[in-house]
């Protein structure tokens, strides 16, 4: 008798055992199913509206809203609706954002909260009461990270039946991991922004920096950018012992072009001069436009007659090319040097002084070629004072 007993009671047992692993299996088959509904969805608002949507389904609800905090202002924004009309919307908000009250149960107790049947307890909140003429149950799912403050909720009506306690364990296992997909995501699309935003801030300061050393006509460098590069190129020869040149150069007779021909067809002519003095000169010299027809080329590590010999060659180039319009030009040319420069640390005043001279005497010797009949190179040594 009593082995009988036993035997049916094992039996009882084991099939006990058995259902529930069953029941387990399929409650953690269920939530692997929930996760992997989401995981190929890389934008925050898509994700929110489509687990916004899923949720609904699973629940048998006929709205919801996802609310997510907002870290500057450290209060629940709306994120996503469904099926909702925009004044229940304004009674949902004003019930969460209450003070003490739903947040604060939430937050402390990480777990959902169910009001099924809630217009027995809707005298209690005024928010509830009005809420309780259009649905008749709600569930409130808290999202949070680990042991942190609350990041989100999501609110899920019915209009008929309950929440049942299937839905409720179901969703208490699947708000951390949902809070944490939705954060990942949201954390991504904030990366992928910010470095958008960067990118095009580092585009706009770059076009700047364009604007504010090149010359838009010739795409050579401009007067500015030439007056800093002179600076760090004195530097360099006084420490180093190298020497520097400068040639000042400037097209004859450019006011007759624009005068025959008109300034478009003056324009394109500076835009190919341009052209053929930055392919006449090595990739560390600088060739810019002081303006107008002038121009200068820094030649860093040339000494006077290396200068010259350039200039002599760039002088032969010009008389030769064929400029569009089938114009004939020729260019005027005054070359200088630095002296050699003293040991001790140049300061600010004795600098500006170097780069006065060494432009100043290329000026001087240009003016000296083209008094003498243009096309033609002249050079002088620079000095110190």
């Amino acid at each position: 008798m009593y082995e009988k007993i036993l035997i049916v009671s094992l039996f009882i047992i084991a099939l006990v055992v058995l259902v529930q692993r069953y029941r387990n299996r399929d409650f953690y088959q269920h939530l692997f199913e929930l996760e992997d509904t989401f995981e190929d969805e890389h934008d925050f608002s898509s994700l929110s509206k489509n687990v916004l949507q899923r949720l609904i389904k699973e629940t048998n609800s006929v709205s919801g809203t996802i609310y997510w905090l907002d870290e500057l202002q450290n209060e629940l924004k709306l994120k996503a609706l469904n099926g909702i009309a925009p004044e229940i919307i304004s009674l949902i908000t004003h019930f969460l954002r209450q003070p003490d009250k739903i947040l604060t149960k939430l937050s402390s107790s990480r777990q959902i909260l169910v009001l099924n049947n809630f217009v027995k307890n809707s005298n209690e909140d005024e928010y509830l009461t009005k809420l309780a003429e259009t649905y008749r149950s709600l569930m409130l799912i808290p999202l949070s990270l680990g042991e942190e403050k609350l990041i989100g909720v999501i609110v899920l009506f019915k209009t008929h039946g309950d929440f049942t306690k299937r839905t409720i364990q179901t969703f208490n296992a699947f708000a951390p991991r949902l809070a944490v997909r939705l954060d990942n995501v949201r954390l991504y699309q904030l990366i992928r922004e910010t470095a958008q935003e960067n990118a095009k801030l580092y585009v706009n300061i770059s076009k700047l920096y364009h604007q504010a050393t090149i010359d838009l006509l010739t795409g050579l460098y401009n007067r500015g950018f030439l007056m800093q590069r002179i600076k760090a190129e004195i530097k360099k020869a006084s420490r180093f012992k190298l020497p520097l040149s400068l040639i000042f150069l400037d097209i004859d007779h450019f006011k007759k072009v624009n005068d025959q021909h008109g300034h478009p067809v003056g324009d394109q002519l500076l835009t190919e001069f341009g052209d053929l003095l930055k392919k006449s000169v090595r990739d560390y010299d600088l060739a810019c436009r002081f303006g107008g027809e002038e121009f200068v080329l820094l030649l860093p590590g040339a000494n006077l007659i290396n200068a010259f010999e350039l200039a002599e060659r760039l002088r032969e180039k010009v008389e030769n090319h064929p400029f569009s319009n089938a114009l004939k030009i020729t260019a005027s040319f005054g070359v200088s040097a630095l002296p050699e420069l003293p040991n001790h640390q140049l300061d600010e005043k004795n600098m500006n002084i170097y780069i006065e001279n060494l432009i100043a005497k290329a000026d001087s010797a240009l003016y000296q070629a083209k008094e003498a009949g243009r096309n033609r190179v002249v050079s002088t040594m620079s000095e110190n004072s």
